[in-house]
C-alpha cells in the first residue's frame, strides 16, 4: 500500500512539472477610442491585434512585438481609410497572485493610414500599457490589456494625437525549455572529464597505474558519508539552488542532486521525502504551489540520476516553517529551500 502511494505522487508530480516556456503569442480584439479631433465618423472602432513576445530566462522584462488593424474606419467628411500600427513594447511581469499575472508595457510605433485625410499622416508614436494574463491551463490563458498611445502632430488640435486600445484574447505560451536536460547532461561528462585529466597527469608524473587504483576507490566513500548523519536528523537541508521564479535546478546545485541520489542508491532500504520551501513574497496558494512544483523538479532529477520512483515522494509546504527572516535578502534565500527526510 505505501509503495503504491508513492508511485502515485511520483504520477502525479510529473504532470505537474511546470516547464517555462520561450514564447507567447496573442491574438486579440477590442476597441480603438481616439480622441474626437482626428476627423473620424466615430471615435471608437473596431481593432484587432497580434502580438508576439520572446521570454528571456532570468528576466522580467520580455521583447513584444505587436501589430494592431482597424479596417474601413470611416471619415467625417467621407470616405474611410485603413489604420496599422506596428508596435515594439518591453513587457514587465510582476509576480502571480494565485493564476493571474499582472503586466506592464511601454515602447514605441508606426501608425499607418491608407487614406490620409483630416490631417491624418503616417507618424511614430509612443505607448504605455497595464494588462493581465488569466491561466485557463498551463500553456493557455485569457489576456486583457489596455495601451495608451500619443503621437506627436500638430495638424489637429494641441500638439499631439491620442489613443487609446482595449483588447482582450487568448495568450499561448509555447517553446518549452530544456534546461533540465541540458544540465543534466553537462553533469553526467563530468566524471568522464575528470578521468581523462587524471590520466594525463599520470602520464606526465610518471606515477604506476596500481597507486591511482585507492585513490580512486577511496572518492566514493567520502561522496556517501556526506550524507550518512541524515540517518539520525529529522531532515536535511539540500542546499538546492533555483532561478528566479523558476523550477529549473541551477547547474551548480547538480552535483548535490547526483551526490544525493549516490546514498539513496547504496541505501535502498530507506524512501525520502523531498520537501520544498518558499519564501513569503507572494501569496501563500502560489507560495505553495511553486514550492510543490521545485519538489517535482528534484524528485524528476533523483529518478534520472538511477534512484527508484518508489524510494520518492515529493512535498509542496510554500513559506511555512521560516529558518531566517522574511524581511531581508539573505533570509528569504535562506527560506527557499529543499528538505529531504528519509522514512523508513
Amino acid at each position: 500500500m505505501k509503495k503504491s502511494l508513492l508511485l502515485s505522487a511520483l504520477l502525479l508530480s510529473t504532470l505537474t512539472f511546470a516547464s517555462e516556456y520561450k514564447y507567447e503569442v496573442s491574438p486579440l480584439l477590442g476597441i480603438n477610442s481616439a480622441e474626437g479631433n482626428l476627423g473620424f465618423k466615430d471615435n471608437a472602432y473596431m481593432t484587432g491585434a497580434l502580438e508576439f513576445q520572446i521570454n528571456r530566462p532570468n528576466s522580467k522584462i520580455s521583447p513584444e512585438f505587436s501589430l494592431l488593424y482597424a479596417p474601413n474606419v470611416n471619415y467625417k467628411e467621407g470616405g474611410s481609410t485603413d489604420v496599422m500600427r506596428l508596435m515594439l513594447n518591453g513587457v514587465y511581469s510582476f509576480d502571480k497572485l494565485d493564476t493571474i499575472t499582472p503586466f506592464a508595457k511601454a515602447g514605441a510605433g508606426m501608425e499607418y493610414f491608407t487614406t490620409n485625410k483630416a490631417g491624418n499622416e503616417d507618424r511614430p508614436f509612443f505607448d504605455v500599457g497595464l494588462g493581465l494574463k488569466a491561466a485557463i491551463t498551463e500553456q493557455f490563458a485569457l489576456k486583457l490589456e489596455t495601451v495608451y498611445m500619443l503621437k506627436h502632430d500638430f495638424n489637429h488640435a494641441g500638439s499631439a494625437d491620442s489613443n487609446l486600445v482595449t483588447l482582450f484574447g487568448i495568450n499561448y505560451a509555447f517553446g518549452a525549455t530544456t534546461q533540465n536536460k541540458v544540465y543534466h547532461e553537462t553533469y553526467k561528462e563530468e566524471p568522464l572529464q575528470t578521468q581523462v585529466k587524471v590520466k594525463e597527469t599520470v602520464q606526465k608524473r610518471v606515477i604506476p597505474p596500481v597507486e591511482i587504483i585507492p585513490i580512486v576507490n577511496n572518492e566514493k566513500p567520502l561522496q556517501k558519508n556526506k550524507f550518512e548523519n541524515q540517518k539520525d536528523a529529522a531532515s536535511v537541508d539540500l542546499h538546492i539552488k533555483f532561478k528566479y521564479k523558476s523550477t529549473d535546478v541551477a547547474k551548480d546545485s547538480l552535483t548535490t542532486v547526483q551526490e544525493y541520489a549516490d546514498f539513496l542508491k547504496e541505501h535502498s532500504e530507506y524512501s525520502a521525502k523531498i520537501i520544498g520551501y518558499s519564501d513569503s513574497i507572494g501569496s501563500a496558494k502560489y507560495n505553495k504551489k511553486l514550492s510543490k512544483k521545485r519538489a517535482d523538479a528534484v524528485v524528476k532529477l533523483l529518478v534520472k540520476d538511477g534512484v527508484k520512483a518508489s524510494q520518492l515522494i515529493a512535498v509542496g509546504m510554500g513559506e511555512t516553517n521560516p529558518i531566517a527572516d522574511n524581511a531581508t535578502e539573505d533570509g528569504r534565500a535562506q527560506n527557499r529551500r529543499i528538505e529531504a527526510k528519509l522514512i523508513k
